[in-house]
């Protein structure tokens, strides 16, 4: 019998920075990319090497079978086995998904015990850090993308899964290609995508529709659109910055745009980054260019980002820049949601077709006793069926291909996987993509340019100074 351990949402200790992930909204707290928004189902939001060629699918059809996935025999050696499954998805649907996809991999393994515990942002990632250091680490457990799960290979706590790939082809070549990728750390891959999270400009189409407003496709008339929504005093973009996460993701575009791609993966690994590419100063100014024109909302540092999102549902904001797990509060919201890609300016020097975002999956712990088990029971979660209900039940778009259609996906969801299959791949989010000692200076260093208590030079200066103290100790901490 699957045993639920209690949701714990008030963990007391203190939060590592050296697992920043992003985070945010409802339940997600301030901490890493991949992040978990307001209302979103926890992504929540990796490391050099994360940009993947991305070749997402949408398919007119339903999935077909489970051919790729389906689960072993009942055991029949009388052991009675225990897996361990940590998670941060605390949302109200999200709990029945995993206890009913626990008790369907229970009733065709019967001598196994799933055991799952889940806790929120930030909480989640102190925990987790405790939790692998002793001997109470868990068999199977969420984690980013990108840094954030590479620490984890590069110390030995979770297990190379190349070998389950290796056997079984077709599971490997269910996933969407770009997904896997930003799991790999040299010649490994370490975990398993079971959805792909990426941000878009999400828009008002009645708002576009009344002010005779088009989808911008250059920076300057991305600039006017804000500029038309301000002057008939609608709030152009709904940003809540208390928690600097937010404007982390605009940070994380701005700098695939301006930062030739092979220098900033060169900066964004903690042996070799610089950061002195003038590219990220005009990221920096992008942003504050923004603010300074009123576009965000106002006093943006200080406002609570699900009060600020909910300008957008209400129709007080024309636009908000969100993650697609959180697609699905659009139509909860009774909004006609339209989507695009932020262009960029005509002097950008980075990789201008990347979309914002990365997967989201599991690893599996080193000093897990029964591996063959736990890589099962993530074969049935990206099953077609297990994809299907994560797109249906939790609104998040699938890591598999061929599943997202019609009848399970929303029009912006379906538009946001068209979008993916036309970008060249990934830029992950910042804070999860670099080290947390440099995320440290970073992040927080966003609210002070918004505030104008330092330039975007002197910010960029002291990110530099940050990256040259973590190549100096010579330490993943």
């Amino acid at each position: 019998m699957k045993k639920l351990v209690g949701l714990l949402l008030t963990v007391s200790m203190v939060v590592s920075l050296a697992l920043t992930g992003c985070g945010g909204g409802s339940g997600s707290g301030s901490g890493g990319s991949g992040t978990k928004e307001s209302g979103a189902k926890d992504s929540g939001s990796g490391g050099a090497g994360s940009v993947a060629a991305t070749k997402a699918e949408t398919d007119g059809g339903s999935a077909k079978g489970d051919s790729a996935a389906e689960t072993s025999a009942p055991d029949k050696s009388g052991e009675k086995i225990t897996l361990k499954l940590f998670h941060n998805w605390i949302n109200v649907d999200e709990t029945p998904y995993f206890e009913e996809l626990a008790e369907e991999f229970e009733s065709t393994h019967e001598n196994v015990d799933i055991v799952i515990e889940n806790v929120g942002d930030p909480d989640y990632k102190s925990k987790l850090k405790v939790m692998l250091g002793a001997d109470e680490a868990p068999d199977i457990f969420f984690s980013w993308s990108g840094e954030f799960g590479q620490k984890f290979a590069r110390a030995g706590s979770v297990l190379d899964l190349s070998k389950y790939y290796d056997e079984d082809s077709q599971w490997k070549d269910s996933f969407i290609p770009a997904s896997l990728v930003p799991f790999e750390y040299e010649s490994g891959i370490y975990g398993v995508p079971v959805r792909v999270d990426c941000k878009m400009m999400v828009y008002n189409k009645a708002l576009f529709d009344q002010y005779g407003v088009q989808v911008p496709t250059t920076w300057d008339e991305f600039l006017d659109v804000c500029q038309t929504f301000k002057d008939a005093g609608l709030i152009p973009l709904a940003l809540g910055n208390q928690d600097p996460w937010a404007s982390c993701h605009y940070i994380s575009t701005f700098n695939g745009m301006c930062v030739p791609q092979d220098i900033r993966e060169k900066d964004y690994n903690y042996k070799t980054g610089e950061f002195t590419d003038p590219g990220y100063v005009q990221a920096l100014d992008m942003l504050k260019e923004l603010n300074d024109k009123g576009y965000f909302t106002p006093n943006t540092n200080a406002m609570d980002f699900d009060i600020a999102r909910n300008d957008f549902f209400i129709g007080k904001a024309a636009m908000t820049y969100m993650q697609s797990i959180e697609f699905g509060r659009c139509a909860e919201n009774n909004v006609d949601a339209g989507v695009f890609t932020i262009p960029a300016p005509a002097d950008a020097r980075g990789n201008t077709h990347l979309i914002t975002g990365s997967p989201d999956g599991f690893m599996i712990s080193s000093k897990c006793k029964n591996p063959e088990l736990a890589v099962e029971f993530l074969k049935l979660m990206t099953s077609p069926k297990w994809q299907e209900r994560m797109i249906t039940q939790l609104s998040s778009p699938a890591s598999i291909q061929n599943v997202h259609n019609r009848d399970n996906s929303s029009e912006v969801m379906l538009l946001a996987v068209e979008e993916c299959k036309k970008a060249d791949g990934f830029v992950n989010w910042l804070d999860s993509d670099i080290h947390s000692k440099i995320a440290e200076v970073y992040v927080p260093g966003l609210q002070e340019v918004l505030a104008n208590s330092v330039t975007p030079d002197g910010l960029m200066a002291k990110v530099a100074e940050a990256a040259a103290a973590v190549q100096a100790s010579d330490t993943d901490e």
